[in-house]
């Protein structure tokens, strides 16, 4: 082992030597001599290995660091000291967002007004999840300094964690109307309006469904649609950038979920990656639904789940029921003189047919069961009246609902089976 030495102990060092050398007393205390050189030595030498060692990462990195275990990150001098915003941030950067929170709350009880301060505030606030108490301080910035672009934008980033799209929308309109080469709140007004085109193409959806369009080439656009938003949201990753510093940006870019704030601190200042579409996402139909009720119940279901739907509906022939009648026939030129004989008959509720294929027949009845029908055939013929039936066919409705689970949000099916239990789902391409 080699330690380097000063200049300054090499010095004392050679001059004790010289004084022992030529001092013509000291045979008679060299011991106690040899004692205050190595002593003096030491001294120098371990003084200059801690002069000369290579800067620690706390020092030769704009880093704040805790080489002792102490009270706080920040007590460095003592707990009176308030905290610069730069040290500030520096905690938030290290995910130290709880001792970030406490300073910050310092900084501001001895600079109330600091917009940079109030600004920083409020995302933390995002960070924290205490989204009303992030808006009010946003709210009060605002109202202070409408020239700022900034809290207009993290105002928006809180309204859009609520899913108040209109109101996130103005807020970047004023956030843009003050700064219009902000960039962020350019992006976070295109990210705004993805979620809004996916909704507005979701309510198309549904109204065509209630309106009975049946329109195969609108319900396949409507498809595509929805396919090409929902790639375009697992894409981009669909968040909001909130700022902490005004007229510039922060070292490193606050990113704030937009569809779900959250104070976890891994998710605190990450470049993370855009997120993309897994292959092992599946959609699915549901259908055909007999009903409305059924309808607008499920479509509610996967909304409030946060999966994008599309609906169409289909004109299907349904036999629910079975005519009796006597078809028309050269021997029944006058149906009324039929119906006056059958009421002779004992039989009734006897309808003339004035259209379609059976027009100058006779309608005898309307029967749910076959067998009810034929009983009733049955009977006539017993008095001579040739009588038939045949199904009665007629279009409905049916409703039919295609899902698209985003990546962070998939489809529970045992879920689904529990709370809708007679409808099934049907895993379908995506494309």
């Amino acid at each position: 082992m080699s330690f380097a030495v000063s200049s300054n102990a090499r010095t004392v060092f050679v001059l004790l030597a010289i004084a022992l050398h030529e001092s013509p007393r000291i045979h008679v205390v060299r011991p106690l001599y040899i004692f205050v050189i190595y002593f003096v030595f030491v001294f120098f030498a371990v003084g200059s290995l801690e002069t000369n060692a290579t800067p620690s990462r706390c020092e030769s990195l704009e880093f704040l660091c805790v080489v002792e275990p102490t009270e706080h990150p920040l007590d460095r001098t003592g707990r009176d000291e308030i905290p610069t915003l730069e040290e500030i941030r520096a905690l938030a950067d290290r995910r130290n967002l709880d001792a970030a929170w406490e300073e910050i709350q310092r900084f501001l009880e001895e600079n109330p007004d600091h917009i940079e301060g109030r600004l920083l505030s409020g995302v933390f606030s995002i960070w924290r999840g205490e989204t009303d108490r992030a808006a009010d301080v946003f709210r009060k910035l605002v109202d202070d300094r409408p020239d700022l672009a900034e809290p207009y934008n993290n105002l928006a980033a809180v309204y859009a964690s609520k899913k108040r799209y209109q109101e996130a929308e103005d807020a970047l309109k004023q956030a843009i109307s003050a700064n219009p080469s902000y960039g962020i709140a350019w992006e976070n007004l295109g990210d705004v309006r993805i979620e809004r085109a996916s909704l507005s193409y979701q309510r198309a959806g549904k109204l065509y469904a209630f309106e009975g369009r049946s329109n195969i080439e609108v319900e396949a656009k409507m498809g595509r649609k929805f396919v090409a938003i929902k790639k375009i949201q697992d894409e981009i990753g669909y968040s909001f950038h909130a700022h902490g510093m005004a007229g510039k940006r922060l070292r490193g870019e606050m990113d704030v979920d937009a569809t779900a704030v959250t104070g976890d601190p891994d998710s605190a200042n990450a470049d993370a990656a855009p997120r993309v579409e897994s292959s092992g996402v599946a959609c699915y139909s549901v259908g055909p639904l007999p009903d409305k009720a059924s309808f607008v119940s499920i479509t509610d279901w996967f909304e409030g789940n946060d999966i994008f739907t599309s609906t169409y509906t289909r004109d299907a022939q349904q036999s629910n029921d079975y005519e009796v009648f006597i078809p028309p026939s050269d021997d029944l030129s006058d149906p009324n003189a039929l119906i006056e004989r059958m009421q002779g008959d004992g039989i009734h509720d006897i309808t003339p047919i004035s259209h379609g294929d059976l027009e100058q027949g006779v309608m005898i009845g309307v029967f749910d069961a076959e067998d009810a029908a034929q009983r009733r055939i049955d009977e006539l013929w017993e008095k001579g009246h040739k009588a038939r039936y045949r199904p009665r066919t007629r279009l409905e409705k049916q409703y039919w609902i295609k899902a698209y689970p985003a990546v962070d949000s998939s489809l529970d099916k045992l879920v689904f089976t529990k709370r809708f239990a007679t409808h099934a789902l049907r895993t379908i391409p995506c494309e």
